[in-house]
């Protein structure tokens, strides 16, 4: 006898690449998940690993069923983090894919084959389950610096991966850093993370950032921005607006890149010129990238809401 599962999607769920923020909330704390609800956040990660007690886990993984429902209901991602499989991991996995999670989190990833028994795993639950085969995805964290040497093969070793979370805490620990609001000492770390991730076509979600500065998360979201991150894991529904507001291009930043793009194409003989100042290929291919980015929160928008096609109409000034 198959067991029950709770509602699935009726509608596309919001792709990965545009899932900026990814909420972190114990599995068994209604009103911390009810926060990360209202928050506006695009994931939201019920953890049964680091913010729940061993002794709490089974009432956890009924409330996180249910959670799930909830998530649906507000069109965010549900997701949940189970615990190591070789500990709580695989009882975690068992009792929460009745609730249908998009996401499974696997904390501690070192090896391509702890990947690959999570995906049988998910595969044989998906079919008792008469879940749609294969809509199940896989995040992997990587907290260790054998981790992040062994990335590539992390990232390639199933087709559910379709994202990775960089860790903050456990990795500063493992490589003895010292943490600072600044972040410089994982900088290094963090960049090589974003390479890897998109060599292996997945979403690189950044580390969170767990220092209650203001004016620091925006720096530190600022540099993140720079180098090509588009999405961050946070404990804070606090920091929800800010990480939107880094990753998702603005009005004005539209408006900019639109005249940027037209005064490079268009432009005279003596090369392109706009408000006095030449427009260089760096700018240039950089616009492209902003509109384009802009386009497809602009595609989705309609698709979920069923919004009628617009024609953005922009008083660019002449070049």
């Amino acid at each position: 006898m198959k067991r029950q599962v709770h509602s699935v999607p009726s509608r596309p769920l919001r792709p990965s690449e545009l899932r900026r923020s990814w909420l972190f909330v114990p599995g068994l704390d209604p009103i911390r998940q009810r926060e990360g609800l209202e928050s506006g956040a695009d994931v939201l990660v019920a953890d049964l690993e680091e913010f729940t007690r061993a002794e709490d886990r089974p009432a956890a993984r009924v409330r996180i069923v249910a959670l799930m429902d909830e998530c649906r209901a507000r069109d965010v991602v549900g997701a949940v983090r189970i615990n190591k499989l070789d500990g709580d991991g695989l009882t975690d996995l068992r009792n929460v894919m009745a609730g249908a999670p998009a996401v499974i989190f696997l904390p501690h990833a070192e090896t391509a084959a702890q990947i690959l028994q999570l995906d049988q795993e998910i595969t044989a639950l998906e079919r008792e389950l008469d879940l749609p085969a294969g809509q199940t995805e896989i995040v992997p964290t990587l907290e260790s610096a054998r981790g992040i040497v062994a990335a590539g093969t992390i990232l390639t070793a199933s087709k559910r991966v379709s994202a990775c979370l960089l860790a903050a805490e456990d990795l500063s620990a493992d490589l003895d850093a010292v943490r600072g609001p600044d972040g410089a000492e994982l900088h290094h770390v963090r960049a090589r993370f974003l390479v890897d991730c998109i060599a292996a076509g997945c979403v690189p979600i950044d580390c969170p950032f767990n220092y209650r500065d203001p004016a620091a998360l925006s720096a530190d979201l600022g540099w993140a921005r720079r180098i090509g991150i588009k999405a961050k894991c946070t404990v804070y529904p606090s920091q929800v607006a800010s990480i939107h507001a880094a990753f998702t291009p603005d009005g004005q930043q539209v408006n900019d890149a639109m005249d940027v793009v037209r005064c490079y194409e268009t432009a005279s003989s003596e090369g392109p010129v706009r408000g006095g100042k030449p427009v260089d290929p760096p700018d240039y291919n950089t616009a492209r990238r902003l509109l384009a980015r802009h386009a497809k929160f602009l595609h989705w928008e309609q698709s979920q809401f069923e919004l009628p096609a617009r024609t953005m109409v922009l008083q660019i000034p002449p070049c």
